[in-house]
């Protein structure tokens, strides 16, 4: 038993004789991706088409929102009026119309989703070309995401020294932002 710790004592030695060297010359960079969507050309144009193109999806699903609005209206005018047969065909037509118009809904966000996707991920092969551009001149070995500073976030706190943020954003924006 006292052999076999005196081993596994032996190889984490070992271990960290050799990791200690690599380590020493790690140098590590931290970015705030949102931080440069805010901050460059480029991003604020994404941000810009983006909004657009919500605006006008949403413009549909207004139109079609306020004729179920009337719809409804019409249905609880004419209620006490109509016939129960009447009533209930145009009770049928408006669900039918509501089922329409949330599919429609869930079509048009699928719709922005997947734009927002196809949008970021160009911008973010951009950015990437950028900080790996950086890293390679400053020989950076690894460059962490710094986003909120939530639960989820991977970087709680960074020395400022490593933040290559601004320094990605005025490459990007040197470069014409693509």
């Amino acid at each position: 038993m006292k052999n076999g710790i005196n081993v596994l004592v032996l190889a984490l030695v070992a271990a960290l004789a050799v990791a200690a060297p690599v380590w020493a010359e790690t140098k590590i960079g931290v970015i705030e991706p949102q931080k440069v969507l805010d901050g460059t050309r480029a991003g604020k144009k994404i941000k810009d088409s983006l909004q657009d193109y919500v605006k006008a999806r949403q413009k549909v699903i207004d139109m079609e929102e306020d004729e179920l609005k009337k719809g409804e209206e019409d249905l609880v005018k004419q209620g006490a009026v109509l016939s129960p047969d009447a009533k209930k065909d145009k009770e049928d037509k408006f669900r039918q119309k509501m089922g329409e118009y949330q599919r429609k809904v869930q079509q048009l966000n699928q719709e922005v989703q997947v734009k927002k996707k196809e949008v970021l991920d160009e911008f973010n092969k951009s950015l990437e070309q950028i900080i790996r551009g950086i890293a390679d001149r400053e020989k950076i070995t690894l460059v962490v995401e710094k986003g909120d500073s939530g639960a989820g976030a991977l970087v709680i706190y960074s020395h400022p020294s490593l933040d290559l943020t601004d320094r990605v954003i005025k490459e990007l924006d040197a470069k014409g932002g693509k």
